[in-house]
């Protein structure tokens, strides 16, 4: 493994980069063979979360080959976190609070399935799904406090997450509810993980 610094234009966002998270694309013409992961990873999806609550998923790539193909569309801002539809819940216009962006704190994929999991700095937790070139918000959890990690199984299955206040879940990719506990420690749990065989998780 190795790191490299390249020398060229930089690339500037209008809002701090929060967190990042990659997605290797397998290409077509290799889709029913078993998978070269090293030319797996050389392109695919960056998603990344900012400050402003705004989630961008962007196709990248490590080595440029011009006969690449690239999707149609190669950016896209997922703006969830930050929409008037998650303040309103039901309230009349009245009782509206003034709009809020929370910042999107953890982008994690889920290969897999093709999923994006976020979670933003109110505790608030979305899972995007792409189809036919658009994403869309697929599942919303909400519980009101602080989330301190998010991790999904190896097999894409299920989904790991911690909270801060102690409150941990397990839950399945399409957000059924597997298992829950409020563990009370005297120190915080801050992340978790699944074991190889994703029977059991560490905290």
């Amino acid at each position: 493994m190795y790191a490299a610094v390249e020398h060229g234009p930089v690339l500037c966002s209008d809002s701090n980069i929060l967190c990042l998270s990659w997605k290797g694309r397998v290409p077509k013409s290799e889709k029913e063979k078993p998978v070269c992961r090293r030319r797996y990873y050389e392109e695919g999806w960056l998603a990344t979360g900012n400050g402003r609550g705004v989630v961008g998923v962007t196709f990248t790539s490590s080595h440029c080959r011009r006969d690449r193909s690239t999707p149609q569309r190669i950016n896209f801002n997922l703006r969830g976190h930050n929409s008037e539809a998650r303040i309103v819940r039901g309230a009349s216009v009245e009782e509206m609070p003034p709009r809020h962006d929370p910042a999107v704190v953890l982008v994690r994929w889920n290969e897999p399935y093709q999923k994006l999991a976020t979670c933003d700095a109110d505790g608030g937790i979305f899972v995007w799904i792409q189809y036919e070139g658009r994403w869309s918000v697929e599942l919303v959890n909400d519980r009101g406090a602080q989330v301190s990690d998010f991790t999904w199984s190896h097999d894409g299955t299920q989904a790991l997450i911690s909270y801060r206040d102690g409150f941990v879940l397990v839950g399945s990719v399409s957000g059924q509810r597997h298992w829950s506990s409020e563990i009370n420690l005297e120190s915080q749990i801050t992340c978790g993980i699944w074991t190889p065989d994703d029977q059991q998780v560490m905290l």
